[in-house]
């Protein structure tokens, strides 16, 4: 990627992303350019470097809008395999959205140009890249129906189902809960003691390296 091989963990990650074989995945590698990057860092829009879509292959990120007067939207948390930036190439307005890292990470960068000819070539690319979308709009979808009509309490309990379900009944690795907080629109401190409380409660169990979901129905309870 860009000029460098990429590693084994990246062309897994592309080759899931795409639904392609490796000989595909090495094509689209060699289109995009590899970069690795640390906590914190701007990964979208990528200003006058000319990199309008990217594929996150290793950590995580978050894309949100912030407002004048320190408030922030969050419109979705970006892991491995996901994409982000400008997919279709429209060069469209992103309206003050930004990517941000959420710890030292990887990604590949394409040219919005490259990423257009790429759906035009391959049906393969063209059809994830729809999948991603639409799941993209039904999470957004999803997150402003909680934003609007949950309290604080059953948005992290619906965040924390979310969590438990794709790590099969466990959260690995135990949340920060400064990134929970930013993700549900709450503050660090109430989810400090929504978990507290959920353990005490028995809901949550702390184990080697996560927490574990001991009772799903419970907190199913506390969402609506």
């Amino acid at each position: 990627m860009g000029g460098a091989q990429a590693s084994a963990d990246a062309m897994e990650v592309l080759r899931a992303a795409f639904g392609c074989g490796e000989a595909l995945a090495g094509t689209i590698a060699a289109l995009g350019r590899g970069a690795t990057h640390g906590r914190g860092a701007v990964l979208w829009p990528r200003g006058e470097e000319g990199e309008a879509a990217s594929l996150l292959t290793e950590g995580r990120a978050i894309e949100l809008a912030y407002g004048r007067e320190g408030a922030t939207l969050v419109f979705h948390t970006i892991a491995p395999g996901e994409f982000f930036g400008d997919l279709a190439g429209s060069g469209a307005d992103h309206s003050g959205a930004q990517v941000e890292a959420l710890g030292e990470g990887a990604a590949l960068h394409f040219a919005a140009s490259v990423m257009v000819r790429l759906m035009e070539s391959y049906p393969t690319v063209a059809l994830a890249m729809a999948r991603h979308l639409s799941a993209r709009i039904a999470a957004m979808r999803r997150r402003m129906v909680e934003t609007a009509l949950l309290s604080a309490t059953g948005r992290i309990a619906a965040e924390l189902l979310r969590l438990a379900k794709s790590g099969e009944g466990t959260i690995r690795p135990v949340p920060v809960f400064s990134e929970l907080a930013l993700q549900v629109q709450s503050t660090r401190e109430t989810v400090s003691r929504t978990v507290s409380s959920l353990e005490k409660r028995g809901i949550l169990k702390r184990v080697e390296g996560g927490l574990a979901l001991v009772a799903p129905h419970r907190l199913e309870e506390l969402v609506y």
